[in-house]
């Protein structure tokens, strides 16, 4: 199978605060009392988020004492559909109409805004971050291979012990504070990875005999294989039906994330590399994800198309795959693939 090296950016994302977005859960306060720290804040503002919600988190971050007054403030002024996302400035018990106001007319700040495409692995988002953001690449990389530090995720319901968070690093856009920056993304997107999946039919993965995690790991594999999205579930097919046979998977992929290894053609020592990751050498599962699939990719991998295909080959440059479950048509289709 041939990789491709192209990835879907998702583009009409909603986006997650990096902020807990949970109220105090004790009693709403009935004084005006400003709270004792008056030194000004970063604020993240997601995309999203209701007016309730930002009054929680404005409440939960100390700006202002009552979220249920940010809220009455906001349906006075007139503008519950009008607050915007961004990063903005806010003081400790500034003039509650000064906050709606600013939320209003939007100050958002383009620097910490952050878009991390589906389909890529903690390396090349370390090296995204390192080329077009102030988070620190090597610094989000460093942190993502220690989940000690981090609340993992349920996958599907359950609890899985992870060597490192690649494949829960949910893709999305993000609106980050100064404050740690590779702390608070990475820490969004695993919130993200819970909000968006859990409402997945994670049951199916029992039919499918296989775990919830390794219908991420699936997933990731999907995300690298094809950016077509009407080629994924056929995919996940050639994936399922090639584990049923006890198959090797043969998929590059794999071996580019043995290697570190995302452009350039793979050699033949390439594909024989000693991983467990080298579905070219090993049969079965790689034993993680290879990357952060997006919510289309997870779907497929839990709802794959009925067919009996085998195998696939790229045969336009525009990403789209010729499939198929013969040997013979697949080798013949092979001799006219594209370069990649």
């Amino acid at each position: 199978m041939l990789a491709v090296a192209g990835f879907v950016v998702l583009l009409a994302a909603v986006v997650v605060t990096v902020v807990s977005l949970l109220g105090t859960g004790g009693p709403e306060s009935t004084t005006s009392t400003a709270p004792a720290d008056r030194n000004p804040r970063q604020i993240a503002i997601s995309s999203g988020l209701s007016a309730v919600q930002i009054g929680e988190l404005l409440q939960e971050q100390g700006v202002v004492v009552s979220g249920k007054a940010f809220l009455a403030e906001v349906r006075r002024q007139g503008v519950e559909a009008e607050l915007k996302p961004g990063i903005y400035e806010l003081t400790p018990g500034e003039d509650m109409g000064e906050v709606v106001r600013k939320l209003a007319e939007g100050e958002q700040s383009e620097e910490a805004k952050l878009t991390i495409p589906e389909g890529l692995s903690i390396d090349q988002v370390s090296e995204r971050l390192t080329e077009k953001s102030t988070v620190g690449g090597e610094e989000y990389e460093r942190l993502a291979r220690r989940p000690q530090d981090f609340t993992v995720p349920r996958v599907g319901g359950e609890t899985v012990e992870v060597a490192d968070l690649e494949g829960l690093l949910f893709p999305s856009t993000y609106y980050v504070a100064p404050q740690r920056p590779a702390e608070a993304l990475i820490a969004a997107q695993l919130e993200a990875f819970s909000a968006y999946t859990d409402s997945l039919p994670w049951d199916r993965a029992a039919t499918l005999g296989v775990s919830p995690y390794e219908i991420v790991t699936i997933a990731s594999m999907i995300e690298k294989e094809t950016a077509v999205p009407e080629e994924r579930a056929l995919v996940a097919a050639v994936v399922y039906n090639r584990l049923k046979l006890d198959m090797r998977l043969d998929i590059d992929a794999t071996v580019r994330f043995a290697l570190t290894k995302w452009t350039g053609a793979l050699t033949q020592s390439d594909l024989e590399v000693d991983s467990p990751y080298n579905t070219r050498r090993y049969k079965g599962l790689p034993p993680g994800p290879i990357a952060s699939p997006g919510l289309a990719s997870l779907e497929a991998a839990l709802q794959p198309a009925d067919v009996d295909y085998l195998y696939y080959v790229l045969t336009k440059d525009d990403g789209h795959h010729f499939f198929t479950a013969s040997y013979d048509e697949f080798l013949k289709a092979s001799e006219d693939a594209p370069q990649q």
